[in-house]
């Protein structure tokens, strides 16, 4: 294999398997780095790469068109000879030959290979019906047409859940909401319970009936019906989480764990020129070890930033910049009221309350160290409270 002017093996090739932000990232820092050899990304819907985020918080009345969400335009794709290839299926990985095979039983070769397949929406327990989720696009269309029909039962408090809710009783038009939680909180994963009670309030205060503590005993197209026989009726909106898509991975024969496709901290997994990035990776946790995924759409970004990084070390060119983050930071608008995640707020047992009139920053603490903050009303602090976190992490290289 020839050297190129940059020192990239110029036969390589890369290929990515999921067209979301982790995967398109990767692609787009390959081509910053310097690597000029072959880049195919394969997804299975019919769009271009679009901003997937954009789904929850415009599901009313959002310009979720081509126009309104898709990251970039053709032709930024054709410029930097990045191959989106659409509507396609990689359905088995031969680690051995170093090949992909799709739906139609064509192949195509790699040098590296890219696992960014995101995950599927997690099956509700008790359903007689496949019920509607939101993890596309065409899942937008099916919830839209059905918020004509009546009231809407949004099971599951977390992120999804609570942006959906707020986008469907922001809208005005009289839309019964509910969010049925079965933990004693909203986002009680993921926020403290002072914070948590503070959204709970705010999605009463716009009329959203919230039921916590509480277990489904059936569900089905017309609503839910709960443990002590109340009946929720309405078009049933299943928001429980996701499971990470690893049926690629298992062919390949790579090491998995529950929390997805075990990878090091670089990102690669347990076979040579196999790499996993965004919602499927189980990167280990910097506080614990333990292998841990972040659904977040700026993580998926830095995984793909990463693993770009790391395909450049792992053949032979300099990589550059320096590995990402590993503390995780997302954010939700409900009601016009900014709140910013930063790192693992519930892990901390102590919370201490910051409030200037325009923000309330939650930061939590394991014992004396900082692991965690909310920032509710504005984002400000979190970028810095995130680098505080991560400053006091050990450091990581991504050489082999």
């Amino acid at each position: 294999m020839t050297a190129s002017p940059t020192g990239m093996p110029a036969a390589a090739s890369v290929v990515i398997v999921g067209t979301g932000v982790a995967g398109i990232t990767a692609a787009e820092s390959l081509r910053t780095n310097g690597f000029d050899g072959a880049i195919i990304v394969f997804g299975e819907e019919p769009h271009l790469p679009y901003r997937r985020t954009a789904l929850s918080k415009g599901i009313v009345d959002g310009d979720l068109s081509d126009a309104g969400i898709t990251l970039r335009p053709p032709a930024y794709w054709t410029d930097r000879g990045i191959d989106i290839v659409t509507s396609t299926r990689v359905v088995d990985v031969d680690p051995r030959a170093r090949r992909v095979r799709l739906a139609d039983e064509s192949d195509v070769a790699y040098d590296a290979l890219v696992l960014a397949t995101g995950g599927r929406a997690r099956r509700l327990p008790g359903a007689t019906s496949a019920l509607t989720s939101l993890r596309s696009r065409a899942d937008v269309d099916r919830i839209r047409a059905a918020l004509d029909e009546g009231p809407v039962v949004i099971v599951g408090g977390g992120l999804i859940g609570t942006e959906i809710a707020a986008a469907i009783a922001s809208a005005g038009d009289g839309t019964r909401v509910s969010i049925v939680e079965a933990a004693p909180s909203l986002l009680s994963r993921v926020v403290p319970a002072v914070i948590a009670d503070d959204l709970i309030s705010l999605h009463r205060e716009h009329g959203v009936h919230i039921h916590t503590s509480a277990q489904i005993a059936s569900a089905d197209a017309g609503g839910v019906t709960l443990a002590d026989g109340t009946r929720l009726a309405g078009t049933v909106i299943s928001a429980i989480g996701m499971e990470p898509e690893v049926a690629l991975a298992e062919s390949a024969g790579l090491a998995l764990d529950r929390a997805g496709i075990l990878v090091d901290d670089a990102l690669r997994t347990s076979m040579s020129g196999i790499y996993a990035a965004g919602d499927v990776a189980a990167r280990p946790h910097p506080l614990t070890g333990a292998p841990m995924r972040a659904e977040q759409w700026l993580t998926a970004t830095e995984h793909g930033r990463l693993v770009a990084m790391t395909i450049s070390t792992d053949l032979g060119s300099a990589s550059s910049g320096t590995p990402a983050p590993r503390v995780p930071l997302a954010w939700t608008m409900q009601y016009g009221t900014n709140v910013q995640i930063v790192g693992w707020p519930a892990a901390g047992a102590r919370v201490v309350l910051d409030a200037d009139g325009s923000c309330t920053t939650a930061r939590c603490f394991d014992e004396d160290r900082l692991v965690g903050a909310v920032c509710m009303g504005r984002g400000g602090p979190a970028r810095q409270i995130r680098d505080e976190i991560e400053a006091t992490l050990r450091p990581v290289g991504i050489g082999a």
